[in-house]
């Protein structure tokens, strides 16, 4: 790979994340260069050649790289991580409470604060995975708890993803997508956060400098307690047998039948897409942030003659 091709793709990665107004330490750049046969070494000595030149559309200025000339976004960065830090410790407590509800077996962070990237309006998005067919008590018993108990405020308690054990792979595979897993930090269950990446490590085809359990990317910052809670041992006893297939087959259908009648206005297919309401997994995205992250993306790299195309 020539320079040329090299500095194209430093370019690339950085369009990505300038949408999020976040700069890049240039270990990060090698982590998630879309492809790449040159040693970790030479692409960062690369990057300091590279952003000393006028021409150069990055630049480099206090250990951050960023594309020109939004210096501005440096500290911007810094404080986002400042205020991460106390996000991490609301994400910490409301794990212990999200792991003592039946049938949750992991949490994982995906989002802004996996990323470190938490603002004032950011809320904490929660991936969790339950056990299998079990997944639709574990959902409502926790979306009623969020309701009733925190006013249904989604600042510190938002539950967006669900998946069962037995379902990990993530099927829409996209520059997004591989970003968000490269970035999952579990908060409970570590064993379980493993056995998620090493079921999506298609995400090396769009990052093969991608390192599985690469300390930078998947420590949540605290040692993380993977202990089951006895509480919620004596709760799955309620819920077992053919009573629970039962109730798990009812609230499927009832909240299938919901997001049918609030989003009737939606194409059938955007409404399964955004509201995914399936034995194994149940996700819940009104904003479509993947299509609107990919689509400005796209426009960023045609801005720059940087053509890619991204499976949706």
């Amino acid at each position: 790979m020539n320079e040329a091709q090299v500095k194209r793709n430093i370019l690339r990665t950085l369009l990505y994340y300038d949408i999020f107004g976040h700069p890049l330490k240039p270990e990060e750049i090698y982590i998630f260069l879309p492809e790449n046969t040159v040693p970790k070494s030479k692409i960062i000595g690369m990057i300091d050649n590279f952003s000393s030149e006028e021409e150069c559309h990055f630049a480099q200025k206090d250990g951050f790289v960023y594309v020109k000339p939004n210096e501005h976004y440096i500290s911007r960065r810094i404080s986002k991580e400042n205020h991460s830090r106390r996000m991490w410790l609301a994400a910490r407590v409301m794990t212990h409470v999200i792991k003592r509800f039946p049938f949750v077996r992991a949490v994982f962070i995906s989002g802004s604060l996996s990323k470190n990237s938490s603002d004032k309006i950011s809320d904490i998005d929660y991936m969790v995975v339950t056990s299998r067919g079990r997944l639709w008590i574990a959902r409502t018993l926790l979306i009623l708890f969020k309701k009733i108990f925190l006013l249904n405020s989604y600042k510190y308690f938002c539950l967006n993803y669900f998946v069962t054990e037995d379902n990990l792979e993530i099927p829409f595979k996209n520059v997004f997508t591989a970003t968000e897993v490269a970035y999952i930090k579990a908060t409970f269950n570590t064993n379980m956060m493993h056995d998620f990446v090493m079921a999506n490590m298609w995400i090396k085809d769009y990052f093969p400098n991608y390192k599985f359990l690469d300390p930078y990317l998947h420590s949540a910052g605290f040692k993380v307690n993977n202990r089951r809670s006895i509480l919620q041992r004596l709760l799955e006893v309620l819920f077992s047998g053919s009573w629970g297939n039962k109730l798990d087959n009812y609230l499927l259908e009832r909240t299938s039948r919901h997001w049918r009648k609030k989003y009737s206005s939606l194409d059938e297919s955007d409404r399964k897409l955004l509201f995914r309401t399936e034995r194994n997994v149940s996700t819940t995205h009104p904003g479509d942030m993947q299509r609107t992250i990919l689509n400005k993306y796209n426009e960023k790299l045609r801005k720059f003659n940087l053509e890619r195309e991204d499976d949706e």
